[in-house]
């Protein structure tokens, strides 16, 4: 044994037994988030399809229903509030530094989102809109007042508003009515 030692000493340094360390840490934490996530979809593309779901079986009722923005910001509060609590345990695990770093990137994005759609949606009332949700996701962003129809000018407040908050290209934003 001791001659095993001398032999591989210069190998078996403070370094190579760090990253050996920190190598069995991440496999242990991708280990457990196939394990806690095993026959899960991901939360996310689950959320975006609740909503578009949502949002199709509205537009096709024909139909302004109050119900309709009170499900869809339940629906998005709750998915919003799992994928916190995801990129929670990520940041909790102790991951990599690279992951920690990408996990606080993501809930920070997803948090200046939630503030950003808050605002909107405030804004947009105030222009005397009954009801409106804004939802950004991956780049784009998509407005649905309560209104049966929207002028041209209606349409460029809306715009022009989601434009001064979000930074984002016109091309990039849609807005539809209930109807």
């Amino acid at each position: 044994m001791k001659e095993l030692i001398r032999r591989y000493g210069k190998w078996l340094n403070k370094r190579v037994l760090t990253a050996v360390g920190l190598c069995l840490l991440l496999a242990a934490a991708v280990l457990t988030n196939i394990l806690v996530n095993k026959g899960k979809t991901d939360t996310a593309e689950t959320g975006a399809n609740r909503t578009e779901s949502v949002t199709q079986v509205s537009a096709q009722s024909g139909s302004m229903d109050a119900n309709f923005f009170a499900s869809y910001r339940e629906e998005r509060d709750n998915v919003r509030t799992q994928e916190l609590a995801y990129l929670d345990a990520i940041v909790s695990q102790g991951a990599d530094a690279e992951t920690l770093s990408d996990a606080q990137q993501q809930k920070l994005e997803l948090v200046n989102a939630m503030e950003t759609e808050l605002t909107v949606e405030n804004l947009v009332r105030a222009k005397g809109f009954d009801d409106v949700i804004v939802s950004i996701h991956k780049g784009n962003i998509n407005v649905v007042v309560g209104a049966d129809a929207l002028n041209d000018e209606q349409v460029a407040q809306i715009l022009d508003i989601v434009l001064r908050e979000t930074g984002k290209s016109a091309e990039n934003v849609k807005i539809s009515t209930t109807l």
